[in-house]
């Protein structure tokens, strides 16, 4: 009885399982399939309910002969092995009440018997009370009817003996029988007793095959919603796997799509970014040209100045020469005016003075400006110029200054260049090499954001410049150029690089010259307020 409970307990958490968790999951299926799906489930769950509501084993079968793979087929399988199960302990317990039953008519048939025995021996014991007192009456009739029939005394005495020999022959007879049917009800007692223990012990031992038989129902009852339980766990991590693929195929449409979409838009941008490229390759080209232009004109330009600047030299030095023998001319002369005469006139040795005076400052207006050109070329072969037309002049300390500076700075480069390596290229700057990052660093300079040298190597200073570029320009600050950064880089120093040329175009033409150059703020020709302290043209300060 206990093992039935315990399977019946077990059932009914199997199917209170079955009630709470399939149903639910196939519910939730049914939703998303078809309407037809959905009624036959519906069908199927409330043919479930009407069989399992009860413990009829004929609706269980008809469950299973109508839906053999339903949901809830494991389920009434088991139900129907536990009611079987239940009703084979039933009869055993029937089988084993029924024997109970024989033993206990059997004791009550000995009971019956017994007490029939006692009234048998009680309606003896009266009957023999009774004929004692009729005896006694007897004897008591005879003693009084002694006196009159002595005979019929005798008669009557021998009469009273045969009864009583009767009467004790009857008595044996019936104690006879009654010995006879106790030991006959004893032996039936006996056989029926040990029919019953044989029939109890019978029972039992089906009892226990029955129990033996319900344990292994229940271990493959148990099995069986394992098993039931593993192939729903295994059915709904198919559909979770099921709709994680129709997820990840819906993603990788839409991620299609998007690329799809994506390599449009990268299209529609390339053929107008080519487009751009084409119009600025154009510009670029035409700028180009100007540029060629411009530098042809400018060297022609150049080689016409350097032809005025030396043949100012020449002319320079010449007069200096001429001023020189003139100085000289006139010390000798004023030496014998002042020894031949003592009345030479005043007038005649201001007119010697104050031509020495105009043609001093006719040579120190000369000199001046071949520094002023050697300042604005900046290069070492016009401070050599200088020099060498002018070794004892004014500025050739200043000249000798610039001069050592600049061969300083270009043996620094030089052996700066020698100890660069190959720099390392990072992944967003691929598509520069050397001369292109040299180039970048130029124009970088040329804008403003010194870089402290063109070596192609984009160290801490380069993209300290390059982030500072990117910043002023709207761009975000990260120092490393892309290609459209590069290329509106270019634009912007070629713009730079035009209005310079038209600004020096101009100073040419006017004598005005651009500073700060090199170290004029330190040099002795350049005031606070902007202009030379002596004779020169106006300088004008970038930004100002």
């Amino acid at each position: 009885m206990g093992s039935g409970s315990l399977a019946r307990s077990v059932l009914a958490g199997l199917v209170g399982l079955s009630l709470a968790g399939p149903p639910a999951v196939a519910f939730a299926q049914g939703a998303k399939e078809a309407t037809s799906a959905g009624k036959r489930w519906e069908e199927e769950f409330s043919f479930w309910q009407r069989a399992s509501s009860g413990n009829d084993v004929a609706q269980y079968e008809a469950y299973l002969k109508q839906y053999p793979n339903g949901t809830f087929a494991s389920m009434a399988r088991l139900r129907v092995a536990e009611l079987q199960a239940a009703a084979r302990t039933k009869e055993a317990q029937a089988a084993t009440d029924d024997g109970a039953a024989k033993a206990k008519a059997a004791d009550a048939q000995k009971a019956e018997e017994a007490k029939k025995a006692a009234e048998a021996d009680k309606a003896k014991a009266d009957e023999e009370a009774r004929k004692a007192a009729e005896a006694r009456k007897a004897e008591e009739e005879a003693a009084r009817l002694k006196a009159q029939a002595e005979a019929k005394k005798a008669g009557e005495a021998a009469a009273a003996r045969k009864l009583a020999e009767d009467k004790a022959a009857a008595d044996a007879k019936a104690k006879a029988e009654a010995a006879a049917a106790e030991k006959a009800r004893a032996d039936e007692a006996a056989r029926l007793k040990a029919e019953a223990a044989k029939t109890e012990a019978d029972a039992r031992k089906r009892a226990e095959e029955q129990a033996a038989e319900a344990e292994r129902l229940k271990k493959e009852a148990q099995a069986a919603a394992d098993k039931a339980r593993a192939e729903e766990a295994a059915r709904v991590k198919a559909e979770e796997a099921a709709a994680a693929e129709k997820a990840r195929a819906e993603q990788e449409a839409a991620a299609r799509r998007e690329a799809e979409a994506k390599r449009a838009e990268a299209e529609k941008a390339a053929a107008a970014e080519k487009a751009r490229i084409e119009r600025e390759a154009a510009a670029a080209r035409k700028l180009a040209d100007e540029k060629a232009a411009e530098v042809e004109r400018l060297k022609a330009e150049a080689a016409r100045a350097a032809a005025d600047a030396e043949a100012k030299a020449a002319e320079a030095a010449r007069l200096a020469k001429e001023a020189e023998k003139r100085a000289g001319e006139a010390a000798a002369a004023r030496r014998k005016a002042e020894g031949a005469a003592a009345g030479g006139t005043s007038q005649d040795v201001r007119r010697t003075d104050g031509a020495a005076d105009a043609g001093k400052a006719d040579a120190a207006k000369r000199e001046e400006e071949t520094f002023q050109k050697a300042v604005v070329d900046g290069s070492e072969k016009a401070f050599r110029g200088y020099i060498a037309a002018y070794p004892n002049g004014r500025f050739v300390a200043d000249a000798r200054e610039r001069l050592a500076a600049l061969s300083k700075a270009g043996t620094e480069t030089t052996e700066t260049r020698r100890k660069v390596e190959e720099p390392v290229v990072d992944p967003r700057e691929a598509y520069m090499d050397r001369s292109v990052r040299i180039q970048a660093q130029r124009w970088l300079s040329a804008l403003g954001y010194n870089t402290y040298g063109a070596d192609g190597v984009f160290g801490p200073r380069t993209r300290s410049a390059i982030a500072a570029w990117q910043g002023s320009s709207g761009y975000r600050a990260n120092g490393y150029l892309t290609r459209q950064q590069y290329r509106m880089l270019r634009e912007a120093a070629q713009y730079a690089e035009t209005r310079q040329n038209r600004q020096r175009r101009y100073q040419r033409g006017y004598d005005v010259l651009e500073g700060p150059v090199d170290d004029y703020y330190d040099g002795p020709y350049y005031r606070d307020d902007g202009y030379y302290r002596r004779r020169g043209g106006v300088v004008i300060i970038p930004g100002y």
